[in-house]
């Protein structure tokens, strides 16, 4: 077979196998018209069906949308009242740490190693800088000033 027969226009004059007189054709013409006759009467409750569920698909996208706002805020008014009580507990657990005698013990000791290193014999320039006499020598320096300035 050449490749240019498979282009061009075939040669056999087609036939039609089935004899209009058969029991197929005869059958089928009731039947098509059965079948459309149905779909007429079919076609306006398919419009019907379609257009409740779109109105009912509708409706339920919109309780959709105020349930997930709903919920949103639910969510948002939970979690500030969480996070504020759980401030407030977190807060009042620190506060009851930092009142404990444990710690209440080490804060004094910390003062007292605080006091002795700034009051020690060894520190005579901080206890030059922190006198509390330069108050009155300054003091003093300034109505001298003032008076005779």
């Amino acid at each position: 077979m050449d490749k240019i027969s498979l282009l061009t226009a075939s040669k056999v004059e087609p036939g039609v196998s089935l004899n209009p007189h058969s029991a197929i054709v005869s059958r089928l013409g009731p039947a098509l018209a059965f079948a459309a006759g149905f779909q007429r009467v079919l076609g306006p409750f398919s419009v019907v069906l379609c257009l409740h569920a779109y109105f009912v698909a509708n409706l339920a996208l919109a309780y959709a949308l105020y349930a997930g706002r709903l919920l949103a805020a639910w969510a948002f008014i939970a979690t500030k009242l969480g996070a504020f009580h759980g401030l407030s507990v977190s807060g009042k657990a620190v506060a009851d740490l930092w009142e404990s005698r444990t710690v209440r013990l080490v804060r004094n000791k910390l003062f007292f190693e605080f006091a002795v290193f700034i009051l020690g014999g060894g520190n005579s320039i901080i206890l030059l800088l922190f006198w509390p006499g330069w108050l009155l020598v300054g003091g003093a320096s300034w109505a001298l000033w003032q008076f005779w300035g």
